[in-house]
């Protein structure tokens, strides 16, 4: 059972900057927002945000693509406020692996900025997943992205380099889990999450019953797009494992698209 008392109370603090911090990040949300519109279809009528924070990324990224019904879901009583503000189709308050039972199938579901690093081990991230997959209608995709804990960009290629050589000799998911304050205006925020390998979240992925469309990664400071995966974060486009055709093979598949 996850304990989700630090996540919400951390997200109820970030609210009123949540705003603000996103600006600060234009740069990698832009670019990944590029690549998910660029990968939902003009036909797509129903999008679920997991994670939504204040709603506003899933209703803009809903608006550009003319989808009808939206629905936001977040854990945290003061992002759902805000969600609230925003008159979407439904706003749900729910734990990302106990979504609510509905007869609705969602089109497109997004679940990113590592909005699945919240989640304190891998059984609960396999849930998460799996929940998404139940709600996922038959053509539909799911993007999520993830911290990469062998981004080469952010940490420096000899670091990676030793960490790639350490996770394949001695694999502990916990190495990746880290603590980390937030500095917004004149307030520090702690804060917590969890960085991924790419086998990692490809292994979780697998576990769920999905499998990868689409990869790449992304800067996090500058938004450029690599299909050489230890260079930025991890972003995915998911689907149910019957509708993928072109698996990769193992060799490749971990870090290159």
């Amino acid at each position: 059972m996850n304990n989700h008392q630090p996540t919400v109370k951390m997200y109820d603090a970030l609210a009123p900057y949540y705003r603000e911090y996103a600006r600060k990040k234009a740069a990698y949300l832009n670019s990944v927002d590029r690549f998910v519109l660029d990968h939902i279809p003009d036909d797509a009528e129903s999008l679920l945000d997991i994670g939504a924070g204040d709603g506003i990324r899933g209703m803009a990224l809903a608006a550009h693509k003319n989808i009808n019904y939206t629905v936001l879901s977040d854990i945290s009583p003061e992002m759902i406020a805000r969600c609230r503000e925003l008159r979407p189709s439904d706003v749900w308050q729910a734990a990302m692996e106990n979504l609510p039972y509905t007869d609705r199938r969602f089109d497109v579901i997004i679940c990113l900025w590592n909005v699945l690093g919240h989640l304190d081990d891998r059984s609960n991230r396999v849930a998460a997943l799996k929940e998404m997959r139940r709600l996922l209608s038959k053509q539909g995709s799911i993007f999520l992205d993830v911290n990469n804990r062998h981004n080469a960009s952010a940490y420096g290629w000899l670091r990676v380099f030793g960490r790639i050589f350490l996770d394949a000799l001695y694999p502990d998911d916990k190495r990746g889990d880290s603590s980390f304050d937030w500095e917004i205006g004149n307030e520090s925020i702690p804060g917590m999450g969890h960085l991924f390998t790419p086998a990692e979240i490809e292994a979780i992925i697998k576990a769920s019953g999905l499998s990868i469309q689409s990869k790449v990664a992304v800067d996090y400071h500058n938004g450029s797009q690599s299909a050489l995966l230890l260079k930025g974060q991890l972003l995915y486009q998911l689907k149910t494992r019957r509708e993928q055709q072109n698996e990769l093979g193992p060799c490749l598949g971990k870090y290159l698209s």
